[in-house]
C-alpha cells in the first residue's frame, strides 16, 4: 500500500490541528483518522507493532514504526498470513495458489504487515472508560481481528472502550527454531509475544481513545481463551491487565516445550524449507504451503500450534501458578458452550462430526485415547466413563443429530474433556486466590423449529456465545440462524439474550462484578456451591437464562482423577 493511501487530510492539520478534525485520535506512533459507527467511533488497523518482515520475520515484535501526518483507519486493511477457512470471516477476498506438496489448490493470505489494532470508543474525551481487548480464536492457525464478525461497535456503545488484534499465526508466530538456532529460542511464543506488545500499546494509548489504561481486561475465544490463559501464567500479568474473560479455551491445550520441539521437526523435516536460511529466504506463499502439507500428514490437526511452557515467558504450568496465586491479582470470568465440539460438523456436508462419525473427510479421530478411558475407568470402578454419560443422558437428554447414543456418549465426553471441564479447572484455581471469579456455560441454541425436518440438530458449538457477546447477532453461519431472525419476536429474544450478555461482559470490566441491569443475578465461584451462569433458552427460543449451582454435577465428578495436563507427544 503506498504512502498516499494511508495519509489523508484531517482539518488540515494533522498531529498539530486535532481540534479540527473530531474522528482523529492521536497514538505514540502518529494521528489516526476514524470514522463514525453508530453511536461510537472506530478506528481500524493502527498499527501497535513493525511489520515483522525481513531480520524480523522469527523475532519478538518490535515497536511501531512512526508516520507523520494522519494515517486513514476507516477500514481493515490486513490480516496475518494464514489458509483461508471456510468458517472464519475475512475483510478482503483470499489468493488462489496451487500447492504442490498436498496436490490442491489453497486459498491464501500473505501480507506480513499485519500487527494491527482496531478500537472501537464512545467518545474521544477523558472520562476513562474500562478498555476491552480481544484475542480472536482460530486455533493458533486461522482468524483475525480485522473482520466485522468481532465488531467493537455495539459493545462500545455499553461505555466502553474495545480493542481487537491480529497476532502472528501458524508457522510465522508459533514455530519453534531454538533447536536450529540458539538465537532464535522463544520463537515458538512469538504469537503471544504479539499480544502482550498489544496490551502495552493500549496501556499506552487507551486515553487517546477514551479508555482508562489502568482498567484493561482481556477477553478471548478459543485460541484466544488459550492465549489467556498462558497470559495469566507469565510473571505479573496484573502489570499488563486487571481483569481477564475466558471463553472456551484452556491451559490444557498449551503445549509442553518437548511437543513445540517435535512440531518443528515435523515441518521442517516435511517440506523443503529446513533450516534458518530457507525459513528466512522464503515467501510466505512457500511457508504457508509447507505449513498446510504438515497439518494434513501430523495426525494432530488443531493441535499443532500453540503457545508453549518454555519457562522462561511462561513461567510454569498455569493450573500450577494460578493455584499458587501468580494471577490473584486479576478478576477472572470463564466458561464454555454446552455442546463445543458440535462447531466441526459445520465442515462436513452432512453436519455429521469428524471426532465420531465418518464425515467428508475421513473416518472419525477419537479425542478421548483408550488409555485414558482405562485410566478414568479405573478410578470410577465398579463404574466407568460410559456409564456415567450414558446415565446423565437418559435423566437429561443431549443432542443427538443423526448420531447413535454411543456416539453421542462419546461426543458429550469431549465436550467436556476439551472445553468444558478445563475452564471450570480454571476457574477452580482462581477461586482459591481471588474472589471475584465467575463461571458460565452458554446453552442457547436455534430451536428445533427453525430448523429443517432432515437437518441436524448442531446445539450450543463452540464460538455460538460470540455474536451475542458482540451484539452483531451475527448468525448467518449457524444451521437455522438465518431463518432464526426473520420474524421480529425472534429477533427480539436474541436481541435479549445480546443484551444481557453485553452488560455482564461490561459490567465485569468495569468493576469485576458482571451483575446488574438486564443480568440474572450471579454469585462468584466457589467449590462448595460451584454457583454457574446459564446463558439458555427453551425450546420455544424464550430466554430463560438463569444461575444455578453445580451443573452436570456427575459429568464434573467422573473427571476428578484427570488433571488435564498441557499437550505432550505422542498424544497419550
Amino acid at each position: 500500500m503506498g504512502l498516499a493511501a494511508l495519509i489523508v487530510g484531517c482539518g488540515g492539520g494533522g498531529g498539530d490541528n486535532l481540534d479540527a478534525c473530531d474522528t482523529c485520535a492521536a497514538t505514540d506512533a502518529g494521528v489516526v483518522k476514524g470514522v463514525r459507527e453508530g453511536e461510537v467511533l472506530a478506528f481500524k488497523s493502527i498499527p501497535y507493532a513493525a511489520a515483522p518482515t525481513g531480520k524480523l520475520r522469527f523475532r519478538p515484535p518490535q515497536p511501531a514504526v512512526t508516520w507523520t501526518g494522519v494515517r486513514d483507519a476507516s477500514q481493515f486493511k490486513e490480516v496475518c498470513p494464514q489458509i483461508k477457512d471456510a468458517l472464519e470471516f475475512y475483510p478482503y477476498a483470499a489468493t488462489k495458489v496451487f500447492n504442490e506438496l498436498t496436490g490442491a489448490d489453497t486459498e491464501i493470505f500473505e501480507n506480513e504487515d499485519c500487527l494491527h489494532v482496531s478500537v472501537w470508543s464512545p467518545a474521544l474525551d477523558q472520562k476513562k472508560r474500562p478498555v476491552m481487548l480481544f484475542i480472536p480464536g482460530g486455533a493458533f492457525q486461522v482468524g483475525d481481528g480485522s473482520s466485522e464478525y468481532y465488531s467493537g461497535q455495539h459493545l462500545a456503545a455499553q461505555d466502553v472502550v474495545v480493542m481487537t488484534i491480529n497476532y502472528r499465526l501458524g508457522i510465522l508466530g508459533f514455530l519453534e527454531l531454538g533447536q536450529l538456532d540458539p538465537s532464535y529460542a522463544g520463537s515458538g511464543n512469538n504469537g503471544l509475544r504479539d499480544q502482550i506488545a498489544a496490551l502495552q500499546w493500549a496501556h499506552r494509548n487507551a486515553a487517546a481513545f477514551g479508555g482508562d489504561p489502568d482498567n484493561i481486561t482481556v477477553f478471548g475465544e478459543s485460541a484466544g481463551s488459550i492465549s489467556l490463559s498462558a497470559l495469566l501464567a507469565t510473571k505479573s500479568p496484573e502489570k499488563l491487565f486487571k481483569r481477564a474473560i475466558g471463553q472456551s479455551g484452556g491451559p490444557n491445550l498449551l503445549h509442553t516445550s518437548g511437543f513445540q520441539q517435535i512440531v518443528a521437526t515435523v515441518i521442517t523435516d516435511g517440506g523443503p524449507k529446513k533450516t534458518i536460511a530457507d525459513l528466512n529466504g522464503a515467501s510466505v506463499r512457500e511457508l504457508l504451503k509447507q505449513q498446510q502439507n504438515a497439518i494434513q500428514n501430523s495426525g494432530v490437526g488443531d493441535a499443532l500450534f500453540a503457545p508453549f511452557f518454555d519457562n522462561d515467558l511462561l513461567i510454569g504450568n498455569p493450573y500450577d501458578v494460578i493455584a499458587n496465586g501468580n494471577a490473584k491479582g486479576i478478576d477472572l470470568m470463564v466458561g464454555a458452550n454446552q455442546d463445543e465440539l458440535g462447531y466441526w460438523s459445520l465442515y462436513d456436508s452432512q453436519l455429521r462430526n469428524p471426532y465420531v462419525q465418518t464425515t467428508d473427510s475421513g473416518t472419525p479421530s477419537p479425542l478421548i485415547s483408550s488409555a485414558k478411558r482405562a485410566f478414568l475407568d479405573s478410578a470410577l470402578a465398579p463404574s466407568s466413563l460410559d456409564a456415567v454419560y450414558t446415565d446423565w443422558i437418559a435423566a437429561n437428554g443431549a443432542t443427538m443429530g443423526g448420531r447413535t447414543l454411543g456416539q453421542t456418549v462419546e461426543l458429550t465426553q469431549d465436550h467436556d474433556f476439551i472445553m468444558i471441564l478445563p475452564m471450570t479447572r480454571l476457574a477452580e484455581k482462581q477461586a482459591a486466590n481471588n474472589p471475584n471469579t465467575y463461571l458460565y456455560r452458554f446453552q442457547w441454541k436455534v430451536p428445533r423449529s427453525f430448523l429443517s425436518s432432515d437437518s441436524e440438530d448442531v446445539g450450543a458449538i463452540h464460538s455460538l456465545e460470540l455474536p451475542f457477546v458482540f451484539g452483531t447477532l451475527n448468525l448467518d453461519w449457524v444451521p437455522g440462524g438465518r431463518k432464526l431472525l426473520m420474524t421480529q419476536s425472534q429477533r427480539d429474544q436474541a436481541q435479549a439474550l445480546a443484551n444481557s450478555m453485553m452488560s455482564a461482559w461490561t459490567n465485569f470490566a468495569r468493576n469485576g462484578n458482571p451483575n446488574g441491569a438486564d443480568v440474572p443475578t450471579w454469585n462468584v465461584y466457589n467449590t462448595t456451591t460451584r454457583p454457574t451462569m446459564l446463558w439458555k433458552n427453551d425450546t420455544t427460543g424464550q430466554i430463560s437464562s438463569i444461575s444455578v449451582n453445580d451443573p452436570d454435577a456427575t459429568r464434573r465428578t467422573a473427571w476428578n482423577a484427570w488433571d488435564f495436563p498441557l499437550i505432550f507427544w505422542p498424544l497419550p
